[in-house]
């Protein structure tokens, strides 16, 4: 299984706007430069989790993202599946259209990624934000803001 790029960069994205959450929404410039993600790439990452209501964006001076919801309510499978292309699906290296590929391989590859799917929908953003405390990651804001009504 392989996770695209773009996956990769909204679990980045969502980690970092609910690990350095403030009073202010986290800017997209902040957000490129810790996490060195390409400005093209995090514009459009970032808009997808507002559609999917992972994130709320505001525009302006002081505009930015926050979480639209608690990070305890924010699972990995929910950012997956928001900006991935093939519908909830990870590309998988399929193997030929053999008997044995149609019968066993894929349907196993199809079952492995059922399971990997199950487990990130355990995992929460407030899981992350734990270890990444944990691990003695320094937040850039200290302010203890996690959910905004």
């Amino acid at each position: 299984m392989k996770l695209s790029i773009k996956v990769i960069y909204a679990i980045e994205s969502v980690l970092d706007i609910a690990f350095n959450a403030g009073e202010n929404p986290v800017q997209n410039i902040d957000i490129a430069k810790r996490q060195g993600i390409p400005k093209r790439y995090l514009e459009h990452t970032l808009q997808s989790l507002v559609k999917s209501n992972i994130l709320i964006g505001s525009r302006g001076p002081k505009g930015g993202y926050r979480l639209a919801r608690e990070r305890r309510k924010i699972k990995l499978s929910d950012i997956v599946a928001s900006v991935d292309d093939k519908s909830k699906k990870v590309e998988m290296i399929k193997g030929s259209e053999s008997d044995i590929s149609n019968k066993i391989v894929n349907p196993l590859l199809d079952e492995i990624y059922s399971i990997w799917f199950d487990h990130l929908k355990k995992i929460t953003i407030e899981d992350i934000c734990y270890r990444a405390e944990k691990s003695g990651l320094v937040k850039q804001n200290n302010e203890k803001i996690d959910f905004v009504i």
